[in-house]
């Protein structure tokens, strides 16, 4: 039997990336609308991980194991299910065993950006168990052009950069750059924005890919709604950047963008997430927004401290989950 030459260096290699929240600007991240008008988002990566392991398999009665929410053992990359896994091995032309395991904080498809994670964290383990070092532009990149063709080019670059980024960042978006910037903030308004937020798992999982494409093929009738979103994302990191954050200001500028985000598809909400909203609104949320491509995942809301309590009792339904932001991408936790 031939050898098969290695390409790795190194044994086995554990990376930790971070989930997000997008605050704004989200749709115009689109490489169909910032190549035309340049784009801008603003968003933080947060204390919840997906962690990808990559290992040298040496098991002799099999060539290619993988584990995330399912389990796949096989020798023929072409017959590998898990997309992203897929297309990852054939763009790094893996021809030898290897062991691939994933875990995430939080559940998948919740509007967290976690496909992007795991992806970031696929690519950036295969380039350190190789032994190579690359830039986080690159990392970012090559996980956009693996997941953009797999989406039918109907995918934004946001959650690719701000996984491999990390921190509270505006990026923006031209059509030959991607300029990714760290926002400039008080570390005590940071802690107080931190303090006065709320975010609620709804208990809905969706594809986002629906939406997303819609959301394509919708791009004309949008167009005056994405240009308004940038204004939204624009004042929105101004108001970070004040010597003293104004909770209501912030929140009213989310309740924008989740009102004109609804426009863009008409499965972006339900009478189920509307009733999620309007309880936590007339509570005395100041706003919030859905994350992610809508239809479920999760809910943020800028709302004082004080009524939180009260808040989290009254939206029963849904799951609380404390987080803090974070302030670093995708690293190694261990290598061999």
């Amino acid at each position: 039997m031939k050898k098969l030459k290695t390409i790795f260096k190194n044994n086995i290699v554990t990376t930790k990336t971070p989930l997000r929240i997008s605050f704004a600007g989200g749709g115009t991240d689109m490489p169909y609308f910032y190549s035309k008008f340049n784009g801008i988002t603003v968003s933080t990566s947060i204390d919840k991980f997906v962690y990808v392991t990559v290992k040298k398999h040496n098991n002799f009665k099999e060539k290619f194991r993988l584990n995330y929410s399912d389990t796949e053992i096989l020798d023929n990359i072409n017959k590998i299910k898990n997309l992203r896994i897929r297309e990852t091995l054939k763009y790094f032309r893996v021809n030898e065993p290897i062991y691939i395991s994933t875990i995430s904080d939080l559940p998948y498809n919740t509007g967290l950006g976690s496909s992007s994670a795991f992806l970031v964290g696929l690519i950036n383990a295969i380039f350190l168990i190789k032994g190579e070092k690359k830039s986080l532009n690159t990392i970012a990149e090559i996980a956009f052009k693996i997941e953009n063709m797999i989406t039918n080019n109907s995918l934004g670059k946001q959650d690719h950069y701000i996984a491999a980024y990390g921190d509270l960042r505006k990026i923006l978006y031209k059509s030959n750059i991607i300029d990714v910037a760290k926002i400039t903030i008080m570390k005590k308004n940071l802690d107080f924005l931190n303090k006065n937020m709320l975010f609620f798992w709804t208990g809905k999982s969706r594809l986002s890919n629906k939406n997303l494409d819609s959301q394509k093929k919708n791009f004309k009738k949008n167009l005056d709604n994405l240009k308004y979103l940038k204004l939204i994302a624009n004042k929105f990191n101004n108001e970070l950047k004040l010597k003293k954050l104004n909770l209501k200001k912030l929140g009213s500028l989310l309740d924008e963008n989740w009102q004109i985000k609804q426009k863009f598809t008409k499965n972006i909400s339900s009478n189920y997430l509307n009733t999620i909203y309007k309880n936590a609104i007339s509570n005395g949320c100041y706003g919030g927004k859905l994350l992610g491509a809508g239809g479920g995942g999760f809910f943020i809301f800028i709302c004082k401290k004080k009524l939180h309590k009260k808040i989290i009792d009254k939206i029963h339904n849904c799951r609380h989950v404390n987080f803090k932001f974070y302030n670093q991408g995708t690293k190694k936790c261990y290598l061999d």
